[in-house]
């Protein structure tokens, strides 16, 4: 908690300057019952106080802001120095008390007013002595700080935990799992690490939906966490698995433990609105420090074991062993590079676009190219179980590249249309990759002016230099910049600045049921105001319903993408015959 901000020289306050918390599109909306709800019209909420030390007393610029600050009548709000102190949460600002008294000229702080609930409620207060002998008085501004509080503590809690499960998210769990693995290597103690992960997710997102879907993460998550032991660790590692640390045991208890969770969440259907769901995960499991003496090595064998396990058929687990990790990893890498390659050859990489509107009515113009892929079957493989492996294996360059050429073909047959393409950051990262990337874009500088080139920010995250280098060659060139999935990692504002984005995508994860979700719903407003202070464009992805869309318009958001405006087509009726894989010489426009 922090106390007290640095002083200042009152007299050269400027007070016409607008905070963040003055702009009502930027803060939360602040409480003036005392009970911590919401209201929209305490926005940038502050008044004026005037101190005179002969007396003691307190007079109010603004009788009924004070009022709505302090959460009570006008007729009760502190009308002297000590009635004031004694209403403060906790000890007071010692410089605050030294001002008081004037062994102060100035100060500042922050602190918690007590609300008749006996609830606090965040505020700034900033002050100084103007005037000389018996005119001398204390003048200070204090102003609701609570929306900015409350953000502040959702962010921190973010940055440990996951926003859909309130479990320990990946990076917290790494660093919980590094601690544990150090404790028993110093220790006689055994452990283990167990990957659960959930079968079929892919199907009940087709028969049941988004929705159905997020629900059974949710409950598994609940029913996982429900039968561990005190000291043991959750956490959610990747959209449908689990990762879970137990603290002591040996390789029966294991076994016991793995049945345990298996049976926990196949017992009861989970019931979500579209219907009840059967539900199961798979187990991999490591025994620690036996077969795993690092993080990395401890997760990247728990993939292995649940990759066996999944062979072995649904609600099934494995423990790790070193024929596990030979089986798994390396039957799998040579069969999807073999995969991966034989389709670039025989050209059954392809291109499906999604519509990108400013209004629903809108004819789509903008459309994202998402990558598919068909098997030999004729079948599409789904993007999970190729795209991760093709950069684990060094080929995702190759992907890319193949992206960007059909985005070119599409471009030069359709002259009206403006197409967004995804670069992994393992292409930006290589010199030689990505300069062949902007060689390829240099070429065809005609139609740079139709195209946005996204990264996903938590990718730019971990090479923030190389993106600012690659996103000042191609804005050269005359493309623009995005940043995918904006909302789920940390950019600073430099960062933002330095990259000089045309379009944010706001993360999905906030865009669903933002109607219906007001911590969404602040997120979103926060994002757009962040947006528009930086001069850049907004899309929402993932809309999938009216009543989302019309909120996020109302907002302000620029851009709507989902499946409401368009499920991705691989050949939507604009497009020419033949086109992208083999550009025909006629061109179309858009109407």
């Amino acid at each position: 908690m922090v106390k007290n901000a640095e002083a200042f020289p009152f007299e050269n306050q400027d007070s016409s300057v607008p905070s963040a918390e003055q702009n009502p599109s930027a803060l939360a909306d602040v409480d003036v019952s005392g009970n911590g709800a919401a209201n929209a019209s305490d926005r940038g909420l502050q008044t004026m106080f005037e101190f005179d030390p002969n007396d003691g007393t307190l007079k109010w610029s603004d009788d009924e802001a004070a009022s709505r600050i302090f959460g009570v009548a006008r007729d009760q709000i502190a009308s002297t120095g000590t009635a004031f102190s004694e209403c403060i949460l906790d000890d007071e600002d010692e410089a605050r008390v030294a001002a008081f008294v004037g062994q102060r000229p100035s100060y500042a702080c922050e602190y918690q007013l007590r609300r008749p609930d006996g609830k606090g409620h965040w505020v700034e207060e900033r002050g100084g002595w103007i005037g000389t002998g018996p005119n001398r008085r204390l003048i200070s501004v204090i102003r609701s700080i609570e929306g900015r509080k409350r953000r502040e503590e959702q962010l921190s809690w973010l940055a440990l935990n996951d926003e859909l499960t309130g479990l320990l998210n990946r990076a917290h769990l790494r660093k919980t799992l590094e601690t544990h693995i150090a404790r028993l290597e110093s220790g006689e103690q055994t452990g283990a690490y167990i990957l659960a992960g959930i079968d079929d997710v892919g199907a009940i997102n087709a028969d049941f939906g988004f929705e159905a879907a997020d629900k059974v993460i949710v409950e598994t998550s609940q029913r996982l966490s429900g039968v561990l032991g005190p000291k043991d660790r959750i956490g959610r590692v990747a959209g449908t698995k689990f990762g879970i640390i137990i603290n002591d045991c040996d390789a029966e208890e294991l076994r016991q433990v793995c049945v345990r969770l298996l049976n926990v969440v196949r017992e009861n259907v989970v019931n979500t609105k579209s219907g009840a769901v059967a539900a199961s995960v798979s187990l991999g499991a490591v025994s620690l420090p036996e077969q795993a003496t690092t993080t990395n090595e401890t997760m990247t064998r728990a993939e292995a074991a649940l990759d066996a396990a999944k062979r072995i058929g649904k609600s099934s687990w494995s423990l790790f062993t070193d024929k596990t990790d030979v089986v798994s990893m390396r039957r799998r890498n040579t069969h999807m590079s073999d995969v991966i390659l034989t389709a670039l050859n025989e050209r059954r990489v392809r291109l499906a676009f999604q519509p990108i509107v400013g209004d629903l009515d809108e004819v789509p113009a903008k459309f994202e190219c998402l990558i598919r892929m068909h098997g030999e079957d004729g079948q599409l493989v789904p993007a999970p179980e190729f795209i991760p492996a093709a950069e684990r294996l060094g080929l995702v360059h190759l992907l890319d590249r193949r992206v960007l050429e059909l985005a070119l073909n599409t471009l030069a047959v359709c002259p009206n249309i403006h197409l967004n393409v995804n670069i992994s950051m393992e292409t930006v990262k290589d010199f030689v990759w990505a300069e062949g990337y902007i060689a390829l874009l240099r070429a065809h500088q005609e139609f740079t002016n139709r195209i946005t080139v996204e990264l996903t920010e938590t990718q730019i995250i971990d090479s923030i230099d190389a993106t600012i280098e690659f996103v000042s060659e191609i804005k050269r060139l005359g493309c623009s910049f995005g940043i995918d999935d904006f909302g789920a990692g940390y950019t600073s504002f430099r960062n933002l600045k330095a990259m000089d984005i045309d379009i944010l995508k706001i993360d999905g994860s906030f865009v669903t049921g933002v109607s219906s979700s007001r911590e969404n719903q602040l997120f979103v407003r926060t994002l757009l105001d962040l947006a528009r202070n930086f001069g850049m464009k907004t899309v929402a992805e993932w809309v999938d319903n009216e009543a989302d869309a019309m909120l996020l318009k109302g907002l302000g958001v620029d851009y709507l993408q989902g499946f409401m405006i368009g499920k991705p087509e691989i050949t939507p009726d604009w497009l020419p015959e033949g086109a992208p894989n083999d550009a025909p010489q006629r061109s179309v426009e858009r109407g």
